[in-house]
């Protein structure tokens, strides 16, 4: 019986983030792309710094 929760738990988070997506597109309208491209490249570029430090703490030189 445990599968049957997971199944409706993972339906219900399908649910909610579909209409958080909505919501965000809805709201935003015009700027969404704009907003996303943007936050996007911005976690790209602190995601490399936070791994480019995680190589050093472990005693390898970065690429780049």
């Amino acid at each position: 019986m445990r599968w049957l929760a997971d199944r409706f738990a993972l339906v219900a988070t399908a649910i909610v983030a579909a209409g958080f997506a909505w919501a965000v597109l809805h709201y935003a309208g015009q700027w969404y792309f704009s907003a996303g491209l943007v936050l996007a490249i911005v976690l790209l570029f602190v995601e490399n710094h936070r791994l480019k430090k995680r190589l050093r703490e472990l005693g390898q030189k970065p690429r780049g």
